[in-house]
C-alpha cells in the first residue's frame, strides 16, 4: 500500500453502524456525488490525505447485509468487491461495525476478508459500548482476523487519528479464509479460479452468474442450501471470536431506547407523537422561514432597482432586470424552506427516530398491499421523487416495488414547496387559528394530501394486481438503531448537499429558463424590441410567448388560468420549481417598476371582475393541480429506467395530468 500514491477505499458495512458520519469524518467537504459505473444508484465519494504525497479515493458503499445480493444495494456492493466495473480495483475495505451489535456486523466483515482484499475493522459506537457495558480487547480480535481493529466515536471524533496510518499499512488477512467452500464443486471451482484468486471470490462470483445455477445444482445441493450452510459456519465463528474477546457488564447497561420505545412505537400513542410532529414540522416551515424569505426576495429586488437606475437602458440592462434577476429570486428565496425540510429530515433521520417511523408505519401499509419498506422512498419522496424511485431497489418484492414506484410521484417533493409557498402566500390570509398558523396548516394539509393519494392509488394498483394473480406482501424485518443525539456535523453536511444541490441543479435550470423566456416575451413577429429608457419592450401579449400562451389557455381557462400561467405549467415540466422563476419573469417583462415577486403577483387584477386575479378559488385550484401532476421530466424518466418499462411511464403521466386537471376545475367551479 506505501508504494501506491493514490488509494481506492471502499467503506462496507451493515446500515445503521454510522458508516455516514465516519465518512464525513474522513472526508470532511471534499466529497461528490455521482452515479456507479453503468447503475443509475447514486453514491457519495470523498478525497482524503493519507500522509504527504498520498491521496485516497474513499467511497461510502451502500449499508448490506450480506455479500450474497438479495437486492441491487448489495448487488452494487458485491460488483464493487469483485472488481465487475472497469474504474479500477479495490485497494482497501474500511469495514464499519457497530459495538453494539458485532455478532451481524462481523459476519458481513468475515465474508469480506476472504476475498482477499487488504482490509482495516472499524468499530464504532464506543459510547454506547460504554453504556450497555461492552469491553472488547480488540488487539486480540484483531490478531485472529489478520487485520487491525480500532475501536473509535466518529461523532466526537475520538479514535480517528488512528484510521489513516492503519489504512496506509493495511495488508489481506494471512488467516483467511475463515469459510471453506466444500462439497464435490470444488474441483469445478478450480477451474473457475483466476490465477491467484482466492477460492471464496471464485465462489462468490459463480453463485451471482445464473449461467453456473445448474452446474451448482449438478455438482453440489444447490445455492441457497450452500449460502445456508456458509451463514452456520461463519456465525460459529463469529461467536468464539465474540465469546473470547467480548465481554458485557449488563448491570451498566442502560437501556434507554426501550424504554423511550414504549411511547415512541406504542400503537396509539406512538401515531399521535408522529401526527404531532409533523404538523409541528411544517408550522415551522413557514413561521421560521418566512422571514428570511421576504428578506432575500427584497434584497433581490433592491438589487435589481439599483442596476436599473446605474445602467443606461438598453437590451443588456432590461435582460438583467426583468429577465436574470427574476429568475435568481425564484431560485434563493426559497432556499431557507428548502434548507428546513431536509434539516428536519436530517434530525429524524441521525436520531435514529426515522427507523421507528417505518415500523409504526408498516402495520398501516399493510393494507394498501405494501409493507413498511414502502415508506422509505415515500418519506425520501418528501425530498426528491428521483432518488426516492431509486431506492426501491432494496425491495425484494418485484410487486412491491412496482406499486412504490408508481404511486411515490404522488408525495409532495422539495420542488413542489416553492410552488406551494408562493400560491399560499397569495391566496391563504397571514392568520392563526387557536395559535395554529393557517399558511402553515394548509401546507401540511397538501403534504397530507399526497401521502393519502398515494396510498388511494396503491390500493386501487394492488386490487387490480390481485385479480390477476394472487399475492402475499412479504413479511417485513427492520434493524432498530439506537436512539443518539444528532451529530451537529452529519446535519449541517445533509443540509449543505441537499441545498447546494437544489441552486446548482435546479437553479441553472430555472434561470435559464427565465432568460429564454424574458427573450420570447420580449420580442415578437410584428414588433421589434426598442430597448430604451422611455419604451422597454413590445407588448407582451403580442410577443412570441404571448402568442403561444393564448393558444393554449382555452385549455386551461376552465381551471381558472389566463395564459401566463398557462406558460408557466408548461415550462414546469422541466421542473416543477421552474413555475415561480417563470412567473416571475412574466409578469414582471410588461412592468415599467421592479418589485418583488409577491408584491408584483398581489397587484394583479382580474379584468373582469375588478378584483385580485389570484384569488381563493384560482390559488386552490393551482395548489390541487401541482399535488397531483406529475410535473417533472426528471421522473418520468427515472421511472421509465427503473421499471423498465416506457408504457408504465407514460401511462403514469397521463393518469395523473387528467386527474390533477379533474379536481383542480372541480375546485375552482366549486369555490367560485
Amino acid at each position: 500500500m506505501e508504494a501506491k500514491q493514490s488509494l481506492r477505499i471502499a467503506m462496507v458495512g451493515r446500515p445503521n453502524t454510522g458508516k455516514s458520519t465516519l465518512f464525513n469524518q474522513l472526508t470532511g467537504m471534499n466529497q461528490k456525488v455521482s452515479n456507479y459505473p453503468g447503475v443509475t444508484m447514486e453514491r457519495t465519494s470523498g478525497l482524503t490525505k493519507l500522509a504527504p504525497g498520498q491521496l485516497a479515493e474513499i467511497i461510502d458503499l451502500p449499508g448490506i447485509y450480506s455479500l450474497h445480493p438479495s437486492s441491487a444495494d448489495e448487488a452494487v456492493v458485491m460488483d464493487s468487491l469483485l472488481n465487475v466495473h472497469e474504474e479500477g480495483e479495490v485497494d482497501v475495505v474500511i469495514g464499519v461495525a457497530d459495538g453494539t451489535n458485532l455478532k451481524t456486523c462481523l459476519f458481513v466483515f468475515s465474508q469480506v476478508l476472504d476475498l482477499g482484499i487488504p482490509a482495516v475493522l472499524v468499530i464504532t459506537m464506543a459510547d454506547d459500548m460504554a453504556h450497555r457495558g461492552l469491553v472488547l480487547d480488540h488487539a486480540a480480535l484483531g490478531e485472529s482476523l489478520g487485520c487491525e481493529v480500532l475501536i473509535v466515536n466518529a461523532r466526537t471524533g475520538e479514535g480517528m487519528e488512528a484510521i489513516q496510518p492503519a489504512i496506509i499499512r493495511a495488508k489481506a488477512s494471512p488467516h483467511a479464509p475463515f469459510f471453506q467452500p466444500g462439497g464435490i464443486h470444488l474441483q469445478w471451482l478450480a477451474a473457475l479460479q483466476e490465477g491467484d484468486e482466492y477460492i471464496y471470490k471464485t465462489w462468490l462470483r459463480s453463485l451471482s452468474q445464473p449461467a453456473h445455477e445448474a452446474k451448482i445444482r449438478e455438482s453440489s445441493r444447490g445455492p441457497k442450501r450452500l449460502r445456508a450452510d456458509e451463514a452456520i459456519q461463519r456465525y460459529r465463528q463469529v461467536n468464539r471470536w465474540l465469546g473470547s474477546f467480548l465481554t458485557s457488564y449488563p448491570e451498566q447497561d442502560r437501556r434507554f431506547s426501550t424504554k423511550v420505545d414504549r411511547l415512541l412505537v406504542h400503537p396509539l400513542w406512538g401515531s399521535v407523537v408522529l401526527f404531532g410532529l409533523l404538523f409541528v414540522i411544517f408550522q415551522a416551515l413557514f413561521y421560521g422561514s418566512e422571514g428570511p424569505m421576504v428578506a432575500i426576495d427584497e434584497m433581490i429586488t433592491s438589487l435589481s432597482q439599483s442596476i436599473n437606475a446605474k445602467l443606461p437602458g438598453g437590451f443588456f440592462t432590461h435582460m438583467i432586470t426583468h429577465g436574470l434577476m427574476p429568475g435568481i429570486t425564484g431560485v434563493l428565496m426559497f432556499v431557507p424552506q428548502i434548507a428546513m425540510l431536509f434539516g428536519f429530515i436530517a434530525l429524524l433521520e441521525e436520531s435514529g427516530y426515522m427507523s421507528r417511523v417505518v415500523f409504526m408505519m408498516d402495520r398501516f401499509m399493510r393494507p394498501f398491499g405494501l409493507s413498511g419498506k414502502s415508506v422509505v422512498p415515500m418519506i425520501s419522496g418528501t425530498a426528491c421523487a428521483i432518488p426516492a424511485i431509486m431506492s426501491t431497489r432494496n425491495m425484494e418484492d418485484g410487486r412491491e416495488r412496482w406499486l412504490a414506484i408508481a404511486v411515490t410521484p404522488f408525495i409532495t417533493c422539495s420542488a413542489r414547496l416553492p410552488v406551494y409557498a408562493l400560491i399560499i402566500g397569495l391566496v391563504i390570509p397571514d392568520m392563526a387559528l387557536m395559535g395554529i398558523n393557517l399558511r402553515g396548516l394548509v401546507l401540511f394539509g397538501l403534504y397530507f394530501l399526497g401521502f393519502a393519494a398515494a396510498l388511494a392509488a396503491a390500493a386501487l394498483l394492488n386490487r387490480w394486481k390481485r385479480s390477476q394473480v394472487k399475492v402475499k406482501v412479504p413479511d417485513f424485518l427492520l434493524e432498530m438503531p439506537e436512539y443518539r443525539w444528532p451529530q451537529p456535523r452529519n446535519v449541517g453536511m445533509m443540509i449543505w448537499r441537499q441545498t447546494s444541490s437544489f441552486v446548482k441543479e435546479a437553479g441553472k435550470i430555472i434561470v435559464a429558463i427565465s432568460v429564454i423566456l424574458w427573450f420570447a416575451a420580449s420580442f415578437g413577429p410584428d414588433h421589434a424590441a426598442d430597448f430604451t429608457q422611455d419604451r422597454v419592450s413590445v407588448p407582451i401579449e403580442e410577443s412570441y410567448i404571448g402568442i403561444a400562451g393564448q393558444f393554449i389557455e382555452p385549455v386551461m381557462r376552465p381551471l381558472g388560468y389566463d395564459w401566463k400561467i398557462s406558460v408557466a405549467i408548461l415550462s414546469s415540466f422541466v421542473a416543477r420549481e421552474v413555475f415561480v422563476g417563470t412567473m416571475a419573469t412574466l409578469y414582471s417583462v410588461g412592468d415599467e417598476g421592479i418589485e418583488s415577486i409577491h408584491a408584483t403577483l398581489a397587484s394583479q387584477i382580474n379584468p373582469e371582475t375588478g378584483e385580485a386575479f389570484f384569488s381563493l378559488p384560482m390559488g386552490i385550484s393551482l395548489l390541487l393541480f401541482y399535488a397531483f401532476a406529475m410535473q417533472c421530466m426528471s421522473t418520468l424518466v427515472v421511472v421509465a429506467r427503473e421499471s423498465r418499462s416506457w408504457t408504465l411511464a407514460l401511462t403514469q403521466f397521463v393518469l395523473m395530468s387528467l386527474f390533477a386537471y379533474v379536481v383542480a376545475w372541480a375546485a375552482f367551479v366549486a369555490l367560485s
